[in-house]
């Protein structure tokens, strides 16, 4: 694919993400990316190709998120990236949910783990409380 094409389509998966985060229930959501479980471990560690791909793709959805007419949030950004990472038929992302309490008041993140590295928002992730994956069940990374 070329760099225009690629763009186009990291622009289509964040307006999906978008609408499956604000406008499609938790449990369909379930259906197309597993099940929802406590913190588990981060994945096994990937090839070197495999994980230069799947950084590339999150960077891609990161640049495009931020030329967007809309919020992309960074729920939507990792379910972006995870979509796009599927297509690629690399599977075995988890979108991490985690807290933490600023001033008082509780703030909310999530970001994507591929074998054990953090692709999407990664920034201040250790200053958040895991609370729980969305994981496939079962699914291992291919290629």
């Amino acid at each position: 694919m070329k760099g225009a094409t690629l763009r186009v389509e990291a622009a289509l998966a964040l307006a999906l993400a978008w609408t499956l985060v604000f406008l499609v229930p938790l449990r369909h959501m379930r259906r197309l990316f597993g099940v929802v479980t406590g913190p588990t471990g981060n994945g096994a560690p990937l090839p070197g190709p495999v994980l230069a791909r799947a950084q590339a793709v999150a960077r891609r959805v990161d640049r495009v998120a931020g030329r967007l007419p809309w919020q992309s949030t960074c729920l939507v950004r990792a379910v972006a990236a995870r979509l796009l990472l599927a297509r690629r038929r690399i599977d075995g992302g988890i979108i991490r949910f985690g807290i933490r309490k600023t001033d008082g008041a509780l703030e909310a993140h999530a970001w994507l783990i591929l074998g054990g590295t953090i692709l999407m928002g990664g920034e201040e992730v250790e200053t958040y409380a895991p609370l729980a994956d969305l994981a496939a069940a079962g699914r291992r990374t291919v290629r």
